[in-house]
């Protein structure tokens, strides 16, 4: 332990007393960066109480607790060997069942955490923890700030130098759907980003946390125009169910969350809002993403003068149709319906999975995730041709490669899809002030190593999560020191390395990078210094020896 440490540790440890009496762990321990080498993430346990290190006196970046806190950027718990699969082997080895814990973050680091175990009475550990291990959190960090600590070495009182010559472009993040242009907001004094920048990175970790992306997850369909006006033609059926005055059908998290709305009589605002009330609480129990919809309503019966009456009864339900997530029926009655009308409510869901899959069944093909893809690259709201030609010409790379590899086809598009997104997050970072410039500071090149986060946020509801997990991955490192999660190896999705190569490539040839191109045998040179430890080894010889089929 480093000098400035021990002489602070008594007032550390006191600090860390206070889980015993705000949070009732009957374990805990502080653990500190050991480190001021901003690409090593190595922890020292640096003061603790009741806690059974076993072999934890020091971890690394790629501890899953580690990990775990490094993603989520928030306090957590498992209550549970069985709660979750990662932490179980840790939690068995040192004898507990139950693991709340914390992060430490300062200057867009994570430069350590807190953690307990066991709270006492055997009770689990719940919402009302997570805040008291964050004001505990905040004690921490104020002392360290006070002795000029970062982590367990003195701070630097200079920036670390700007961007090296050669490292990976900018233009390597994810875009956004988005309707209407984001409104710009000045970047504050003393701050890196931008207050819209700094949302998005949060609302984008939020997001991930939640999906828990996993290597290989299946992709999903995502409704097409011609899809819904399946839906429009087939909805109207449903006000022939006794007592039905209103059938919705909602779209959560495609393109515009489309609803449509049939009715007997004229709708009132007030009944929309009731309906969208009993909507987000529909979603709220099922644990799905709570968007505000867009409705379109119409009269399959003609108009009538009188406003519809607030029904007596809502009701909701999933609709269940090939790989399509997040759509919802939802009828609206005058009364309980009986049960000739519950029976047919019942044979309308089928039907209208059944249409729905025979319409997809149809139409589903490379056309309509071309079309979310480029909305993704390019929405109208802003051109930002730099970025959107580098995007391009990485996904003809990345797609030839794939296919020189022999691929199956739908990797192949996999590959091509995600290369295609795989710098939109850009868009949401503040692109158009630091694109180009050759002096960014520490923490503005830390900010940007969030944009493959931002970007698979915005691409896993669209295109799904085999896609968002290569975008995820794709600054990750076979040697363990990419980002955001230091994989390594084979771990990294064969998309994501894939991609790397080609973005690699792209980026030191081409005249849309943010520096001069060099010469092809340069770039030749680079990727094979790079072999076995930024790049995939075997890949890259591949790559080199058809570079020029591929070209």
């Amino acid at each position: 332990m480093l000098p400035e440490v021990r002489s602070i540790e008594a007032q550390l440890k006191q600090i860390l007393y206070g889980c015993v009496e705000h949070v009732q762990a009957t374990k805990a321990a502080l653990y500190l960066s050991s480190s001021s080498d901003l690409n090593e993430k190595k922890y020292e346990l640096v003061t603790s109480y009741q806690y059974n290190a076993v072999d934890r006196k020091v971890v690394g970046g790629n501890d899953d607790l580690v990990d775990r806190l490094a993603v989520k950027r928030n306090a957590f718990y498992v209550n549970g060997l069985k709660a979750d699969q990662r932490l179980a082997e840790m939690l068995f080895r040192q004898g507990n069942d139950r693991l709340l814990a914390t992060p430490l973050f300062s200057r867009g680091r994570l430069i350590g955490f807190i953690d307990m175990r066991d709270k006492a009475g055997r009770k689990p550990f719940d919402s009302p923890d997570l805040e008291a291990a964050q004001a505990i959190a905040d004690q921490m960090l104020k002392v360290l700030a006070a002795n000029k600590l970062f982590g367990l070495a003195p701070i630097s009182l200079v920036d670390e130098p700007a961007r090296a010559a050669g490292a990976p472009p900018l233009a390597s993040t994810p875009a956004t759907p988005a309707p209407a242009a984001p409104q710009r907001t000045a970047v504050l004094p003393g701050q890196a980003f931008s207050p819209n920048a700094l949302r998005a990175i949060e609302s984008a970790r939020q997001y991930m946390t939640r999906r828990q992306l996993v290597q290989g997850g299946g992709s999903k369909h995502v409704l097409t125009d011609d899809d819904l006006e399946v839906v429009r033609l087939f909805l109207p059926a449903a006000l022939a169910i006794p007592g039905s005055t209103l059938a919705c059908f909602s779209a959560i998290g495609h393109i515009n969350n489309p609803q449509i709305i049939v009715a007997t009589s004229t709708v009132s605002d007030a009944m929309i809002d009731k309906l969208q009330s009993h909507l987000e609480a529909w979603l709220k129990r099922t644990n799905q993403l709570r968007l505000m919809l867009r409705p379109q309503i119409s009269y399959p019966f003609g108009v009538k003068p009188q406003p519809l009456s607030m029904p007596g009864k809502i009701f909701s339900a999933p609709v269940t149709a090939h790989s399509i997530e997040g759509l919802v029926l939802t009828f609206a009655f005058e009364n309980q319906p009986d049960a000739a009308a519950q029976r047919a409510l019942k044979i309308f869901l089928r039907k209208m999975e059944e249409a729905i899959e025979s319409a997809i069944s149809g139409s589903v093909g490379r056309s309509d995730k071309d079309a979310i893809a480029e909305f993704l690259l390019e929405p109208d709201f802003e051109k930002l041709p730099e970025l959107v030609e580098h995007s391009r010409e990485v996904a003809v790379l990345a797609q030839r490669t794939a296919k020189m590899l022999e691929l199956p086809p739908a990797q192949v598009e996999v590959v091509r899809l995600a290369a295609l997104v795989h710098d939109v997050g850009l868009r949401l970072l503040d692109y158009q002030r630091l694109y180009k410039r050759l002096n960014l500071t520490a923490e503005e090149m830390r900010g940007l190593n969030d944009h493959p986060i931002v970007g698979a946020a915005l691409v896993d509801p669209l295109l799904g999560s085999e896609v968002a997990q290569a975008v995820l991955r794709h600054h990750e490192r076979v040697d363990g020191k990419g980002y955001p999660s230091r994989m390594s190896g084979q771990q990294i999705p064969l998309a994501s390395r894939i991609i790397q190569i080609a973005d690699a490539w792209v980026a030191m040839t081409s005249r849309n990078s943010y520096q001069p191109p060099i010469s092809r045998d340069q770039a030749a040179a680079r990727l094979r210094e790079g072999a076995g430890t930024q790049f995939d080894a075997t890949l890259v010889e591949r790559f080199l020896k058809a570079l020029n089929e591929l070209e």
